[in-house]
């Protein structure tokens, strides 16, 4: 009989599925700024980019259905960021925006779900709630992508229209969802502006529903009389 070597402490870092997805886009996020002006970097990029669609694919891994969703939303944003990579086409990264934008709200709504849940708030599920966040301003940066490939003009840098690049995009999405709204990055026409508002919804209303669920899973025990 084979005897099968466990390893506690291991098994305990693989069971948080949420937070090694946390940490990847954590690195992911410090990473871009220091990488991306060079074609290695970029190439490193990519590979940090594979590194946050695998745990997310592992995090959502529900059922065989969800686990064969995520893999075919992931391979084509893959794909085409390679081709990108490749021939600089901005074709090419519309596509690879696009797919990595359903992939990403495909992975955002089963974190979601998994995080609201009504059962015990555990480690794991903060990590979650964290790692929702994170994905929620790269998500609506691939939508900013989007929409400038069709839209040419749409965002302007200090007062100047400009093609924004991923890195750009994610630092003006993540000033709309903390609503911080430094200024230089504009939204000049009203398809921009509106997707703007969009966000900045979200982010106030991600923050008071997850306050809400937090609540709920500590109410108070006892009145005082």
């Amino acid at each position: 009989m084979p005897i099968v070597t466990r390893h506690p402490r291991l098994e305990r870092i693989l069971d948080q599925r949420c937070f090694l997805l946390f940490l990847a886009l954590l690195t992911l996020l410090v990473a871009t700024p220091f990488l991306a002006d060079t074609v290695n970097g970029r190439r490193l990029v990519g590979v940090l980019n594979f590194i946050v669609l695998a745990t997310a694919v592992t995090a959502v891994e529900r059922s065989r259905i969800s686990f064969a969703f995520a893999i075919l939303l992931g391979l084509p944003t893959l794909s085409f960021q390679i081709l990108a990579l490749q021939s600089g086409l901005q074709e090419h990264l519309a596509l690879s925006w696009g797919f990595g934008a359903a992939f990403y709200a495909f992975t955002i709504a089963h974190l979601l779900h998994y995080v609201l849940r009504r059962d015990n708030m555990t480690a794991d599920k903060l990590y979650g709630a964290v790692a929702s966040y994170i994905m929620i301003a790269i998500l609506w940066a691939f939508l900013y992508g989007v929409l400038q490939y069709f839209y040419p003009g749409a965002y302007s840098y200090h007062g100047t229209t400009k093609f924004l690049d991923m890195s750009e995009l994610i630092f003006y999405s993540f000033t709309v969802l903390t609503t911080a709204g430094f200024g230089d990055i504009t939204p000049m026409l009203i398809q921009s502006r509106f997707l703007t508002i969009l966000e900045a919804v979200t982010g106030v209303m991600y923050v008071a529903i997850l306050i809400a669920r937090l609540t709920g899973v500590y109410p108070v025990v006892g009145k005082e009389p």
